[in-house]
């Protein structure tokens, strides 16, 4: 069975946001929306993510949100209004 990791992130600062996003993609995340990026991956690429937020994030003021789901659940995502690039970034992903 396909999987996808779902990460996201609630951090306050612009550098460190900055950080994040760049160390995700370097991992192969799509970004769908401005902190919520998606990689065809498992337990692995989960940890791997994690552990490459864990080095940017302030743990008093930032959190971060990693889940593996099957494939079925994100091509039933449901989406609305200014995200005309989920299309594309669900190709992409897929």
């Amino acid at each position: 069975m396909t999987t996808y990791v779902i990460v996201a992130y609630d951090i306050s600062d612009n550098g460190r946001r900055s950080e994040a996003a760049e160390r995700l993609k370097g991992l192969g995340f799509a970004r769908i929306q401005r902190s919520l990026y998606i990689a065809r991956g498992g337990a692995a690429l989960a940890k791997d993510a994690y552990r490459a937020l864990l080095r940017v994030i302030d743990r008093s003021t930032d959190s971060v949100f990693v889940a593996v789901i099957p494939s079925e659940s994100f091509e039933k995502a449901l989406t609305c209004g200014l995200q005309s690039n989920i299309g594309e970034e669900r190709s992409r992903v897929l």
